[in-house]
């Protein structure tokens, strides 16, 4: 187990406080409910002894070996940093975050040409049983996509062993020693698990042949995430984990195409203009697409709508607050990457005395 220090000079309660701040960063999000109410008993108690004895209970509670029996199932988490975060950047990509799942065969006009007309593939996302269980929305989700972007670029730096926390480090550009916090874990495993029980299927014969594409098979089926939970050790800590089985199946379809984004990891780090919630992560996303987009497509307009950006992490008609609370981000971040030298610069302009969007200068 980890080595907490706590001053002697301090208060016993200035020490309580202190311990459950350290100890919360070490329980699994599974546990976490638990070592909550655990505390609460702890709350009206007094005394220098009060420290030591909730020590004690949390070994007790949270590292007892019964919770993970059989020690060989145990694997020590070797945790590669990306330096790079890809993007898979294709119709199938952007378009299965609108009420996609369980939709049946979707079909998607991917390209144009003289010979060919309009290029279609044959798309569809759907969980594999009826009695999944899933905590939160079902859909597949912008935020999900992220998670999703994460794992691949992990997967290409060469990690087959991946944990939630790993996932949210890279989602946003942060270090290994940087804290995370016990309910963005949880949020990062339930989208995990989401992935895992999604079976995708992609016909995409025609667009192989349009494009010339040398492959022997252009029709794929898997679950979205190819993965198994296995158990970890990390820092002296046992913890779960995925193991990716194949290459995540939406990447290497990307991959054939020629059609994914890459930006320097460091880029997503925003943590000094905005906090990090599930709305600002996936527009943080969005905003490098967009750009990215802009900057290697000639003739691409350089505006961004707000109402694009809302529709994209799910938010319909936003109230007046919370809109104005979404802008403040969205600019608190293309200032950021302003001074990064990103982007040249950027301004929002208004349409009938109402703001409307952003232009970029790249």
């Amino acid at each position: 187990m980890k080595k907490i220090e706590i001053g002697t000079d301090i208060s016993a309660e200035e020490k309580i406080k202190t311990l459950e701040e350290e100890l919360g960063k070490l329980v699994a999000p599974e546990k976490y409910d638990e070592f909550v109410k655990m505390l609460e008993e702890f709350q009206s108690a007094t005394g220098d002894k009060v420290a030591e004895n909730l020590k004690a209970a949390f070994e007790e509670k949270f590292f007892n070996s019964e919770k993970y029996p059989d020690a060989s199932e145990i694997e020590f988490l070797r945790s590669i940093l990306p330096d790079n975060f890809y993007i898979s950047n294709n119709k199938l990509a952007n378009e299965m975050i609108k009420d996609f799942v369980n939709k049946g065969n979707r079909e998607l006009v991917v390209m144009k040409t003289p010979k060919m007309g309009e290029v279609v593939t044959y798309n569809s996302l759907t969980y594999e049983g009826e009695n999944i269980s899933i905590t939160g929305r079902h859909e597949f989700t912008a935020y999900d996509r992220t998670v999703h972007n994460a794992v691949c670029s992990l997967f290409v730096a060469g990690n087959d062993v991946i944990s939630p926390s790993m996932v949210y480090r890279t989602m946003n550009g942060m270090s290994e020693s940087e804290y995370i916090s016990p309910q963005a874990i949880k949020t990062i495993t339930n989208s995990l698990d989401k992935s895992r029980f999604m079976r995708l299927k992609i016909n995409f014969t025609k667009e192989a042949q349009a494009r010339n594409l040398n492959i022997e098979e252009a029709e794929k089926e898997d679950y979205l995430l190819n993965a198994t939970k296995v158990k970890v050790k990390s820092g002296g800590i046992t913890l779960e984990a995925y193991k990716i089985n194949k290459i995540p199946m939406l990447y290497q379809y990307a991959q054939h195409t020629k059609q994914i984004l890459s930006v320097p990891l460091k880029l997503l780090d925003t943590k000094k203009a905005t906090r990090n919630t599930e709305e600002i992560i996936p527009i943080k996303e969005y905003l490098v697409r967009r750009i990215e987009i802009m900057k290697y497509t000639k003739g691409m307009s350089n505006k961004i709508l707000y109402e694009t950006i809302f529709e994209e992490v799910g938010i319909e008609n936003p109230s007046r607050d919370k809109s104005f609370d979404l802008r403040k981000g969205i600019k608190a971040i293309l200032e950021l990457w302003k001074n990064e030298k990103y982007i040249k610069d950027f301004e929002e302009y208004k349409e009938k005395n109402s703001f409307k969007g952003i232009k970029i200068v790249y």
